[in-house]
């Protein structure tokens, strides 16, 4: 008998029932068993699991893995401005990996005020977000996001859990987390509720902690072990931490690697 969700008669913020366990047992063998068939060159390895996973995905249709969540309760119209990444009214198509398996063009938004991945059910109507400790990354309007748990972090005390935009990800990672508030505002007789612009916060991932950098001096008094050579790297590239912080964090952590051990 085939597998069904329900999904005209999900409550206000309560899951919405995964039946994977069901449909994807049979599945699961038959891929396994061709898999292990396969030669162990890597390139071949890599393309295998990707035709895998795409025929996983359109074998198992709105039975997807990906269709577990809470349902997304939209903010009050009444509100100016909104919520979301690069002030997005719509959905648009992007990349997640959620438990492992990675889904391409799914219609999604980044609620920046909280911190919530909101996709689209199969039903093209229903909107539910994303356990953020299930998403290992997702992809958005050319941005890199990835999930960082405060207790993997040696200084969590100042570090929250959450999405990151992350512009490098080597050894020495260069991220940033953006945040919105919702403000009043009196208008004549009126109170006026709103959304401010977004605001960055960078970090440099040093060891296993996470530093706030605002300025060019932060990034290189946090790499001081080779301060000189980035400084020389700095000024022969023309690097301006003010015009253009995310393309100087990366390549300066790029080049903090290179001269790394």
């Amino acid at each position: 008998m085939p597998c069904d969700i329900a999904s005209s008669s999900f409550a206000m913020k309560k899951p919405i029932i995964s039946v994977l366990a069901v449909c994807l047992l049979p599945l699961f063998f038959i891929n396994n068993g061709y898999a292990q068939k396969l030669s162990p060159d890597s390139t071949a390895t890599s393309y295998v699991e990707s035709y895998v996973v795409n025929n996983y995905n359109k074998a198992i249709g709105q039975q997807s893995r990906l269709y577990n969540g809470v349902e997304y309760v939209p903010y009050n119209p009444l509100i100016k401005s909104n919520a979301n990444f690069h002030d997005l009214a719509d959905l648009r198509p992007g990349t997640v990996t959620f438990d492992g398996y990675t889904y391409s063009k799914v219609p999604m938004l980044y609620d920046v005020y909280k911190d919530l991945l909101v996709v689209q059910l199969y039903n093209n109507f229903s909107r539910y977000t994303l356990a953020g400790e299930r998403v290992a990354s997702f992809d958005l309007e050319g941005h890199h996001f990835v999930y960082i748990a405060a207790d993997t972090v040696s200084n969590n005390t100042t570090f929250a859990s959450g999405y990151y935009d992350q512009f490098y990800g080597g050894k020495t990672e260069a991220v940033a987390r953006y945040t919105k508030t919702m403000q009043n505002q009196s208008s004549g007789n009126e109170i006026e509720t709103y959304f401010t612009p977004t605001k960055r916060q960078f970090y440099i991932k040093k060891g296993e902690g996470y530093y706030p950098i605002s300025s060019m001096g932060d990034i290189v008094n946090l790499l001081k072990e080779h301060k000189k050579e980035l400084q020389q790297y700095i000024k022969s590239n023309g690097i301006d931490f003010k015009r253009d912080p995310e393309k100087a964090m990366a390549g300066i952590a790029t080049y903090y690697d290179h001269l790394m051990p």
